[in-house]
């Protein structure tokens, strides 16, 4: 009789986890602290039409997400639509999606864009990254685009995605969110993937498929990493062979984050992803999310993001969502100034207290130990994600891995 798996978290890893595994005939039972699956990835309903709680697209390079698509059956829901990427500075809009646009961004002068754009070039034909895991990005990224492009480009993106910690980052994470992205594009025009009607699709069909080959899933299960961290014999877990966990790694540093969610009557840009490179500005994105996807399937509303990252001792964690309501939409009337709250038809804030690994230098060799199965647990979690940042497609690749750690 083959082993029996504990899958401690329900999502998009270790869904795929126990689903593979259970397609190799193990005893599979998955766990999930919250009252839904899906993680990160999870979603709630607008007219109808799940959306996620958080922003997710995928890249034309996300081999494996792309891959399981197809074995679900959803293939023909998969639509690509181009990226319209716009930069916010010094209380101005600027289209950012390519090389034209380069050349017309106003706060570069022409020297600035020209090393902007090599560098850029340079970092999507490099393939060798370890040659970046030890040099600190904001330190690289000032010495070959120039001071100038560093402040205006690159250090508000490390600043919002970091906050305090920016510094420390590796350049290897840098490295990776550039280059992945590199062959998304099309003719100088990056294409954006999203599941027509939600990723829930995904969730739903794995859940369905675990159940169908006998596995079981418990929601409002929570195994806190203390107690995984005890014996296999004591408890519960003696019923398990083996315990694969998505809890936090010890030596690695998170930060949460927080996304509002709000439909509203007005079409407030022509542009889908906006970064708002100002310190001032209590959020990092502005996602039109209806620039991506129809505003039909919502109910004929426009549908936004606005989201940050933030330690966990961040007063957002500590106080109510009308504290970040507040600030959110106080900010948004300076970008967008015909934003009109009052045309707000609802909102929603979600807390997420794990969503963003450090990425520092020496990363590597203190992930590394997680990485083998030699344990009665093994570990899955997203900050093994390396150096690539995490996302779907890397989620799917863990939950892949992991799968193959044991014998067929």
């Amino acid at each position: 009789m083959k082993a029996k798996i504990l899958v401690v978290g329900g999502g998009i890893g270790g869904l795929v986890a126990a689903y593979r595994l259970l397609q190799k005939k193990y005893a599979v039972t998955l766990v999930e602290k919250n009252s839904e699956l899906g993680g990160l990835l999870g979603a709630f309903k607008i007219g109808g039409t799940y959306l996620e709680k958080s922003y997710h697209h995928i890249f034309k390079t996300d081999k494996y997400i792309i891959e399981l698509i197809k074995e679900l059956g959803l293939e023909k829901k998969l639509k690509w639509h181009e990226a319209k990427t716009a930069i916010y500075y010094k209380k101005k809009i600027y289209p950012f999606a390519g090389a034209i646009d380069l050349l017309k961004f106003e706060p570069l002068n022409l020297i600035d864009k020209l090393r902007l754009g090599f560098v850029k070039i340079y970092l999507e034909k490099e393939n060798n990254w370890k040659k970046f895991e030890n040099v600190l990005a904001y330190e690289w990224m000032k010495k070959w685009c120039g001071n100038n492009a560093y402040k205006v480009i690159w250090e508000p993106l490390l600043r919002g995605k970091f906050g305090k910690e920016y510094k420390k980052v590796s350049m290897a994470w840098m490295w990776a969110r550039i280059h992945t992205r590199a062959n998304s594009s099309e003719k100088g025009k990056e294409y954006l993937g999203y599941l027509d009607g939600g990723f829930q699709q995904i969730i739903d069909e794995l859940k369905r498929r675990i159940l169908k080959l006998g596995g079981k899933i418990e929601l409002n299960t929570n195994l806190p990493p203390r107690e995984l961290g005890t014996s296999l014999e004591e408890g519960r877990l003696k019923d398990f062979n083996r315990i694969i966990s998505s809890a936090p790694l010890e030596k690695v540093d998170y930060l949460g984050a927080v996304t509002m969610v709000f439909t509203s009557k007005q079409n407030l840009s022509r542009y889908y992803w906006h970064n708002i490179n100002d310190d001032k500005s209590p959020f990092l994105a502005l996602i039109q999310h209806t620039n991506l996807e129809d505003k039909k399937k919502y109910g004929n509303k426009h549908v936004y993001y606005l989201g940050t990252y933030l330690p966990h001792n961040h007063r957002y964690f500590k106080f109510g969502d009308k504290i970040v309501e507040k600030e959110f939409f106080s900010y948004l009337k300076k970008i967008l100034p015909n934003f009109n709250e009052e045309k707000v038809l609802k909102k929603w804030v979600f807390k997420f207290k794990y969503a963003q690994h450090v990425v520092d230098v020496g990363y590597r060799r203190r992930i590394e130990k997680y990485r083998h199965g030699k344990g009665k647990i093994i570990y899955m979690n997203f900050a093994q994600i390396y150096p690539e940042d995490r996302g779907i497609n890397y989620a799917v690749r863990e939950g892949e891995r992991v799968s193959k750690l044991f014998e067929n």
